[in-house]
């Protein structure tokens, strides 16, 4: 299935008698112990074959014969605090606290599983009785896919789980986590804290990134949720994805952090030299903007598949961050309009023109005016010096500069196609969702 920027498809699904992919989704019969290979467009990624864990991965567009770096993946606990010698602080659902510095197993990894077709490989592991891996290979995409679940927690005693990925790169103790999603922010591994752990630990909102500054090598690690992670040791990183804690650590909840959740997450590694990572930014953008699915059942619609696209931006750096639907006033509407260049300087961003009279396919834009960020003032009350500001524009024709975000209140006409599309989609929120 395909998704058209800014639009939608519809499909209707029904059962195969005989699907026609069920002979090539088999598990796999293999030599057991040998080691899994398996090749995409981009990589080459190796597995043990025995506990099916990451063992290496390599970028063959890097270089003449592609760079290697060992990459394994696996999940430790820290166990919770209750208060120690240092502090009475306990670990609890404000406050990460582990008893110790060093993170222990929960479980050996166990191969249970082994799928592969034409489209991806999927390669099953287990830890223990309550964490599932699936890592996940596509053939036509630029990142490794790790799918987790993780829970209930055991209520033994207090529990703080991460994922930790082991590298071979030279990060000299140094790593990057982003600003809320946009600039990256270095970070150097502090030995003199009091707590070695939770004091070095950092706000993942998207992604986390170690650089071999020798090779030019680096990994990107997405996250689909703000998490905590930290790099405590050469070429390593971890993020925590699951906390289980006994003791309330008195910061307002009155309730310790004591719930038998299950978690599911996903995490996307990007292994690529660092050159190329303005492609991670684009996958950023595919990870958090998932698309929004909806299932009826109904009688057979005259056309079964359609679809639409309302969007004429070409250009995948470019985010329409916002759009707002903020006045209808006879034929016209009026959008605030958010476009955001997602690309820093440091990752090779550069300055992106976009045409506002052609945001949108068949409408016509009538007027427009610049505000300040928040869309609640006029862009004149924000800036000190508008020519300086205003310098690479030109009529319609904006420029975003790296990473610059500029809002707009935009006037459009809509075409006689657009009025059609907007009472189809209408009619569909109408019969599904809503009693219009």
């Amino acid at each position: 299935a395909t998704l058209p920027a800014l639009g939608y498809s519809s499909y209707r699904l029904q059962h195969a008698l005989h699907p026609p992919h069920s002979q090539s989704l088999n598990s796999q019969s293999r030599n057991t112990g040998s080691d899994i290979t398996v090749q995409s467009q981009l990589y080459n990624v190796v597995f043990d074959g025995k506990t099916g864990s990451l063992k290496s991965v390599t970028n063959k567009l890097s270089g003449k014969s592609g760079m290697t770096d060992n990459i394994s993946a696996k999940f430790l606990e820290y166990r919770s605090n209750t208060g120690d010698k240092l502090s009475e602080q306990s670990s609890g659902a404000h406050i990460f606290r582990p008893t110790d510095n060093a993170a222990k197993d929960v479980g050996t990894p166990v191969l249970s599983n082994y799928i592969s077709n034409d489209q991806f490989t999927e390669i099953w592991q287990t830890f223990g009785d309550w964490i599932n891996m699936v890592t996940r290979v596509y053939v036509d995409k630029p990142y490794i896919e790790i799918e987790w679940v993780v829970g209930p927690l055991p209520s033994d005693h207090g529990r703080e789980v991460i994922l930790r990925y082991d590298t071979s790169l030279t990060t000299n103790q140094k790593f990057y986590t982003d600003s809320n999603g946009r600039e990256m922010i270095q970070r150097r591994l502090n030995n003199q804290q009091e707590e070695p752990v939770s004091g070095n630990y950092y706000p993942v909102t998207t992604r986390m990134v170690l650089l071999d500054e020798g090779t030019g090598m680096q990994l990107t690690v997405l996250t689909d949720r703000a998490q905590g992670g930290a790099s405590l040791a050469e070429g390593q990183m971890e993020l925590m994805v699951h906390r289980r804690t006994l003791q309330d650590d008195n910061r307002g909840v009155d309730e310790a952090l004591d719930d038998g959740l299950v978690v599911k997450g996903r995490h996307w590694l990007y292994y690529s030299r660092f050159d190329a990572m303005s492609e991670n930014r684009v996958l950023g953008q595919e990870m958090f903007y998932k698309p929004t699915i909806a299932v009826g059942l109904d009688e057979i619609p005259e056309h079964p598949s359609q679809g639409y696209s309302d969007v004429a931006v070409d250009n995948e750096y470019i985010n329409v961050a916002t759009i707002i639907n903020v006045d209808y006033s006879g034929d016209v509407f009026t959008y605030l309009l958010r476009l955001e260049n997602i690309t820093p300087k440091m990752e090779g961003g550069k300055p992106i023109v976009v045409d506002l009279g052609r945001i949108f396919r068949g409408k016509t834009l009538t007027e427009f005016e610049e505000k300040g960020l928040a869309g609640d003032r006029p862009i004149e009350n924000v800036v000190d010096d508008m020519d300086k500001y205003t310098k690479y524009d030109d009529g319609n024709v904006i420029t975003l500069q790296p990473l610059q975000i500029r809002t707009f209140f935009a006037t459009y006409k809509p075409s006689t196609e657009e009025d059609g599309v907007a009472d189809r989609i209408k009619n569909l929120v109408c019969k599904y969702f809503i009693d219009c």
